[in-house]
């Protein structure tokens, strides 16, 4: 009997670095995966916001090339940019402050208007200064 936890406490002595690395391995990843399963819904809503930002410029110029022809088409566009939001993040229909949602879409929608039509600015001097 005492061999065998003279035997186990060698062990322990033997390998307590790796013990100490495993155990806190396993802690971290068991707190990483439930706060991914457990994220609350404000928690989910602020994840689709931050990916929204990114990917407003992205609708905002298919929009613009989708209705490249029509006249006065502001609002269609605005629309389909929405509307795609809504389709990829069903999340933000739970928010309970819509108009504070739609107002939050339209101000990034402003914004990335301007951030396109300044690299549309940007590539009409490059392709003026090549032809030159």
């Amino acid at each position: 009997m005492l061999t065998g936890i003279q035997n186990f406490l060698q062990f322990i002595n033997d390998n307590w670095t790796a013990i100490v690395i495993i155990i806190a391995l396993g802690v971290s990843i068991a707190i990483k995966v439930k706060n991914l399963f457990v994220k609350d819904k404000d928690g989910q809503i602020e994840i689709a916001k931050a990916q929204i930002k990114q990917i407003v410029l992205k609708l905002i110029t298919d929009a613009e090339v989708d209705y490249n022809d029509w006249q006065k088409a502001g609002s269609i566009k605005r629309s389909q940019v929405i509307q795609k939001i809504y389709t990829d993040y069903p999340i933000l229909a739970k928010v309970t402050d819509q108009d504070m949602l739609i107002a939050w879409i339209d101000n990034e929608i402003n914004s990335s208007l301007k951030e396109l039509r300044k690299i549309v600015a940007e590539n009409a001097t490059e392709k003026e200064e090549t032809e030159e």
